[in-house]
């Protein structure tokens, strides 16, 4: 249980988000060892509320860990303020070049340098390198904590819940929902989030200085950075400064997600050890993207770094690291580097694959992260240059470049080593020559499937295991998605050798059973008849059907294993002559190979860099080809976020089908579920072996069953149920009446998306079918709710075309779209059908649209519609207290409505001022100074100076003549009328007014 004690010197807000989610937040932080400031005590320490960084602890923290003269702590204070950055800059990139200058470190050809400063020495000038914290003793540093942090924009002013200051620097933003929100997250970024780090509202210097964002609702918490969006926020789920038990003790409860990212991610030691040693920004797609470690990327360097520091490695075997495919191994690497340069003086570091494609993901990656020159090997005796003198280097190489006997390779420095997909690479020649060449490197295994087998086993080569990110914990930290195995058409091949034997024996009856024997044997196999063209074609009929009917929708590419290259043809040209969605082979041959038919491969013929370009491009949504068709290739080390189903006719084995089936299970979007292999060659038998090399409890989620997806779907239909069941033989009255109030339209809502979402992965089995009338009963209800009540009319893009063209069917055959399509109800014409609806529903209705068009049109006319807001606000709480007795509520809301919507002809009337903008100051001025005729003369002369500056091109994005504007306001506004304090505020309001309607 908590107790409030703990909380007796916070300030936060009584309501449910400061009691249970702010609240406990600050007390665990001021546990953890932070001071705690109100916003009012903050505020003493700032001269100006527009500042982001607090200038009094930056300064002392300055003169604390620097031995500088006051002028270059000065120096040093001036080169970090927020108005030394320029205010276009991409925020992304903005967040970069401040953390450059932070932590002290840059390399050659980086975007910005450290902060120096010149300082004169006994002897002479010197220039020294700023420190801002002291990263080795965290203890040293000044933790601050404060809530509803203040911050002064362009035009008005943000709270953020809670802020998190290491010397006066703001690296912590965490904003709060309350634990009850349907979509905290969701409404956490697009309430706040967003609006902060928005270009020209003056509150992204904020986040210049940000390390993480934390969104929670205290029972639920993810962590991003600046400039992500929802889809991109991670959970954090390890502690490494505490145990579980410790962190119960500390909270005075069960821990909460809230609890865990914050011990988790803001502990002292582990806040700075970040900041400084596990981000990296990122180039995708042309956009800047900062990254920091997830928590168990965080968890296996740390543990890595520390088997090194205590040199609990043995005859060079550091250790495996066994982390899934697809939880960010590549990015593991890249830190666990950096933690070497940093803490083992720039020791070299050797890192081995055995694809080209994978050495060339890692050393790209590398490279994108401004890692200090990644070298690659180009071949044999590059390598053997480079090992040579290695002190200092990261190098990059193949396994198989160790593999040449004469290659004469060899090297004694204590090198450490990154072997990745090591399963693959510990065994053979290739392996033996590789630590012959390096006898006192240390090596550390990378593995998504590691072998552990009495005659193989990756732990007897590379060492005891140092950390293990599972199957399912990936996918339970939403790392990576779920995979679903589908068999399909199962009559196109027979595992049995019955149906084989009767063939044989019928075609090759004249032979002896020996001979017949032998010929089976070598050309009656799985590959063989997985080959014939007619079976091919048959599934290529089922395939486009497939994948046109339930991925092609949604946006989504394919990948197709066939058995062999010829196979891979006869995929091609059949999945052309039936009119496919556009596909491509990647495969190796050569320019003038010719199929067993006789006919030329040459059009499928690819050089390898042409092989790169095509992976490269069709991993673009803009790219035309939609299935990709593969033999071997592109099977290991290939990241296609955009690939959600594999048709597998290739008979893979133990981890080859492992790190295959992988491919499907990358994150995307927020309506990619799942992946999906979906199995025409009979794989259950070898996944079943395969899952058997590991322990039940590390692959139990490798595959989700249709069996895990009904039990989702049936909780998800009773969840919607509970909602709506009683208004089944209801009207439709009743139905508006129930789903008046905001917070049920929104429980209605976050329902309906979970079980459409649960829906569409079922879809189109049989066993969906029992929920059809239900969900056609849903799909009405929803639809009339959206009509009549809700303000958004958003699209159902979120759940896929495919349910939403599902969604249109059902409610086209019940006659909803005629009645409740909301383009049909127009403004003018909605009074006409609400009357429709009894008392209650329609008074409801009214009600609710009037609301609605007074926020839409307000910014139109802000003084006008004030008015209206206030008087509709006033029948709402007369109606609620019934101080009016016998009063037609519907009539007196339609009143205000028909006000509302003829706004601006009633507001032409009544002023007799044409001028729509002009009537608008108007409206401004009157409610201050009540002389109808002063504000007229007044709103004329403003408009026209401020007409005259909005000529000027680009005017919204100039402050000089925002500043103008303001000035002519404020310059004519009498202030023997009005205070100070007034103008000021109506001289806002109008620029504000003139920024949105000139």
């Amino acid at each position: 249980m908590l107790d409030l004690n703990d909380f007796m010197d916070f300030k936060v807000d009584n309501g449910e988000e400061g009691q249970e989610t702010e609240l406990p937040a600050l007390n665990l932080l001021r546990s953890m060892g932070y001071e705690y400031k109100t916003n009012f005590e903050i505020n003493k320490e700032r001269k100006d509320h527009r500042e982001a960084l607090l200038y009094g602890r930056v300064r002392a923290a300055i003169k604390k860990l620097n031995d500088l003269d006051d002028k270059g702590v000065e120096d040093a204070l001036r080169q970090i303020h927020e108005d030394s950055h320029r205010h276009d800059l991409d925020i992304v990139d903005a967040n970069e070049r401040v953390r450059i200058k932070l932590i002290g470190l840059s390399n050659e050809g980086a975007i910005e340098q450290p902060i120096t400063v010149k300082q004169y020495g006994s002897k002479d000038v010197e220039y020294k390198t700023v420190k801002f914290f002291d990263f080795e003793n965290p203890e040293n540093n000044d933790f601050l904590v404060t809530n509803q942090f203040e911050l002064q924009g362009l035009k008005t002013h943000i709270k953020a819940d809670i802020v998190c200051f290491v010397n006066g620097i703001p690296l912590v933003v965490i904003e709060c929902k309350k634990p009850s929100s349907p979509d905290y997250l969701k409404e956490a970024y697009e309430s706040n989030l967003e609006k902060y780090q928005r270009m020209g509202l003056g509150f992204r210097k904020l986040f210049y200085y940000n390390h993480v964002i934390i969104a929670t609702s205290d029972i639920n918490a993810r962590h991003g950075t600046v400039g992500a969006l929802p889809d991109h926020y991670a959970k954090w789920t390890s502690l490494q400064s505490m145990t579980l038990k410790k962190l119960e003790k500390l909270v005075k409860r069960t821990p909460s997600a809230q609890d865990v990212v914050i011990a988790g991610m803001l502990d002292k030691k582990i806040l700075l050890d970040m900041l400084k040693s596990f981000v990296i920004y990122e180039t995708e797609n042309n956009k800047k993207i900062k990254k920091i470690a997830k928590h168990q990327q965080y968890r296996v360097v740390t543990k890595a770094v520390d088997r090194l520091k205590h040199g609990k490695q043995i005859a060079g075997q550091g250790g495996v690291i066994w982390h899934t495919q697809g939880s960010g191994k590549s990015l593991s690497m890249v830190w666990f580097a950096i933690q070497l340069l940093f803490k083992f003086c720039n020791p070299p570091i050797v890192i081995i694959t055995d694809r080209k494609q994978l050495d060339k993901q890692i050393h790209d990656t590398f490279k994108s992260c401004g890692f200090s020159d990644p070298i690659k090997a180009k071949n044999i005796k590059h390598l053997k240059e480079l090992l040579t003198y290695p002190k200092g280097k990261t190098i990059m190489s193949t396994i198989q470049k160790f593999g040449e006997p004469d290659a004469c390779i060899h090297t004694d420095e204590r090198i450490i080593a990154l072997v990745d997909e090591a399963h693959r690479t510990e065994y053979g020649w290739n392996a033996a020559h590789m630590r012959n060449s390096m006898p006192n490197a240390v090596f550390f295994a990378f593995s998504g499937t590691p072998i552990d087998k009495k005659n193989r086993s990756i732990f007897r080569e590379f060492g005891p295991l140092v950390d293990k990110y599972s199957f399912e914990e990936s996918k339970s930290d939403g790392v990576t998605l779920p995979v679903k195995h589908e068999g399909r058409m199962p009559d196109l091949f027979v595992e049995g050798g019955d149906s084989i034997d009767e063939i044989f024996n019928r075609v090759f009856s004249h032979l002896s059973s020996d001979k017949r024997a032998q010929i089976k044997k070598k050309y009656g196999t799985k590959s063989n008849i997985a080959e014939a063209p007619k079976r091919i074609r048959e599934i290529c009929k089922d395939l486009v059907k497939h994948y046109t009917t339930h991925i092609e929708p949604n946006g989504y590419k394919a990948m197709v294993v066939a058995t062999s290259r010829e196979a891979a043809v006869t995929y091609k040209k059949d999945l052309e002559r039936i009119g496919a969605p556009k596909s491509k082979i990647i495969m190796t041959s050569e320019p003038d190979e010719v199929g067993r038919d006789g006919t030329s491969w040459k059009e499928y013929f690819l050089l390898p860099e042409e092989r790169e370009r095509e992976a490269e491009r069709f991993k673009s949504p803009q790219d035309p080809t939609k299935i990709l068709i593969v033999v071997d290739m592109l099977l290991v080390g290939y990241d296609v976020p955009i690939l959600q189903v594999m048709y597998l006719d290739k008979g893979l084995k133990e981890h080859a089908l492992l790190q295959a089936i992988a491919r499907v299970n990358r994150l995307y979007d927020s309506v990619k579920t799942y992946g999906l292999v979906v199995d025409y060659i009979g794989i259950s038998k070898n996944l079943q072996k395969a899952l058997e090399i590991f322990k039940k409890d590390d692959i139990q989620s490798v595959f989700d069953t249709l069996d895990a997806d009904m039990i989702t779907l049936d909780l998800r239909h009773k969840e919607l149920m509970s909602i709506i069941k009683e208004l089944k033989d209801r009207d439709n009255s009743e139905i508006i009446t129930a789903f008046e109030s905001p917070d049920s339209q929104e429980v209605l809502e976050y329902a309906f998306k979970n079980f459409a979402k649960a829906l569409d992965e079922v879809l189109p089995r049989k066993e969906a079918e029992r929920y059809r009338d239900d969900f056609k009963f849903a799909c009405k209800v929803r639809a009339m709710v959206r009509a009549y009540l809700r303000e958004d009319q958003s699209r159902f893009d979120e759940y896929g075309k495919k349910v939403q063209q599902l969604i249109d069917d059902h409610v086209n055959a019940t006659g909803i779209s005629t009645l409740m399509n909301p383009r049909e109800i127009t403004y003018e014409n909605f009074l006409v059908h609400a009357a429709k609806f009894k008392d209650s529903a329609r008074t409801a209705l009214v009600k609710t649209k009037t609301m609605q068009v007074i926020r839409e049109h307000e910014v139109n006319n802000p003084g006008y519609y004030a008015k209206l807001r206030e008087k509709i606000e006033k029948l709402i709480i007369d109606e609620k207290e019934k101080r009016l007795e016998n009063a037609n509520y519907f009539d007196l809301y339609s009143q205000v409505y028909q006000e509302a919507i003829d706004g601006g002809k009633i507001t032409e009337e009544q002023t007799g001022i044409k001028d729509e903008f002009e009537r608008a100051v108007f409206y401004l001025l009157k409610p201050e100074l009540g002389d109808d005729d002063l504000c007229k003369k007044l709103a004329e002369t403003i408009t026209e100076e401020i007409k005259k500056e909005a000529e000027i091109p680009d005017w919204h994005d100039k402050l000089t003549v925002n500043n103008r504007i303001e000035l002519a306001v404020n310059d004519n506004l009498p202030s023997g009328k009005l205070s100070k304090e007034v103008i000021n505020r109506l001289s806002k309001e109008v620029l504000k007014l003139a920024r949105y309607k000139l």
